[in-house]
């Protein structure tokens, strides 16, 4: 056979799932997955994202909501019922089983013919760079193998959307990027519609089409990696995302789409669709700042070092400035400053963002 898979959306509408704990752990989100793309639910540690995905799977069912694949009401049907795969954390791959038994395990319990079952196993084994490995048992392939095992018993079932459940967790930090290289570029060769659940937010941006950013049980924020990381719309994306730090300023003007902020004794105009006059929080990544000398550029911070690293690609620093306390990276900079000393933090302009 050649993998084929049978594309679907995925939509999620009020969808609420509350265990009796007093708090529901997931608190009615909406979302659209279109067909082939792959969606990252993002979020720290109780945020909901895995209970989503586990509700895509139908390892859980919602108290409220609908969920519907390709179109069709699945928020009652089990796992067995619906046409998705899940690739788990821990690989779960039998440890007395063939790399051959194990992706085919699925078909076989299905009731599929021996030889379309070795035939479907082959073709999926060649498509992962796995060929060759089919009498292997799992204690005799690296990490990264059993991960590509795993995914590929997943895929022999052709699922119309396959689910990730923090694949790579278990890897370390090479072998990590590398498997998710891997994934993104079967994702888009096969373009077959995926969910995948992470808290990391490198990995997140790396694999991804659009991610949806969790807390508490609602969706935060949602779009593509690059609206996420340079536009946030609230502390919490921007601090989760890429560390924004949240300085303390006033807006004293808004009209035809442009602001007029002030922060610390700068005054900047910068584009935005809406603000309200008065006090503003004002994101900033850490990595847009640089150190001058000129008192006349602006916009710009006077600042006071509290705590200074040299990491090896650059200066980290913790300082003190009118908008309150900022961490600051500076990958130009090799100097590591005296704690006290004062350094001027000028930023463009048009690297603020007013968020709420």
């Amino acid at each position: 056979m050649s993998i084929a898979t049978t594309k679907g959306t995925l939509e999620f509408i009020n969808v609420v799932k509350d265990y009796g704990t007093g708090e529901p752990a997931v608190k009615g989100i909406s979302f659209r997955i279109e067909d082939g793309q792959l969606v990252t639910l993002l979020g720290p540690s109780g945020c909901g994202k895995t209970t989503t995905l586990r509700m895509v799977a139908g390892l859980e069912l919602p108290n409220a909501g609908q969920i519907l694949l390709g179109g069709k009401d699945v928020t009652a049907q089990s796992a067995s019922q619906r046409n998705v795969s899940l690739v788990f954390q821990s690989y779960a791959l039998f440890p007395h089983m063939s790399v051959m038994e194990n992706v085919g395990y699925g078909p076989t319990v299905r009731g599929t013919k021996k030889a379309e079952v070795e035939s479907k196993v082959n073709d999926v084994l060649k498509l992962i760079g796995l060929t060759g490995f089919e009498k292997r048992l799992p204690s005799e392939l690296s990490g990264g193998q059993q991960q590509r095992v795993a995914i590929a018993r997943a895929l022999v079932l052709e699922p119309a959307v396959l689910l990730f459940d923090e694949p790579l967790s278990n890897l370390d930090t090479k072998l990590r990027r590398h498997v998710r290289e891997e994934i993104r570029e079967l994702q888009q060769r096969l373009q077959i519609t995926c969910v995948y659940v992470t808290h990391d937010r490198e990995e997140a941006m790396a694999v991804s089409d659009h991610i949806i950013v969790m807390d508490r049980g609602n969706i935060a924020e949602a779009g593509t990696p690059q609206q996420l990381f340079f536009q946030p719309r609230t502390a919490f994306v921007a601090d989760f995302l890429s560390e924004a730090n949240v300085a303390k300023g006033h807006v004293v003007a808004f009209e035809n789409g442009k602001a007029t902020l002030t922060l610390g004794d700068s005054r900047f105009d910068i584009a935005t669709d809406s603000a309200t006059v008065g006090e503003a929080k004002i994101a900033l990544r850490p990595d847009v700042f640089e150190v001058t000398t000129d008192a006349n550029v602006s916009p710009a911070l006077e600042a006071t070092v509290q705590k200074c690293a040299f990491i090896g690609k650059g200066v980290e620093m913790v300082v003190d400035t009118a908008g309150g306390e900022l961490f600051v990276f500076l990958p130009k900079e090799k100097t590591v400053r005296a704690i006290g000393s004062k350094v001027r933090l000028a930023f463009p302009a048009d690297e603020a963002r007013l968020i709420v």
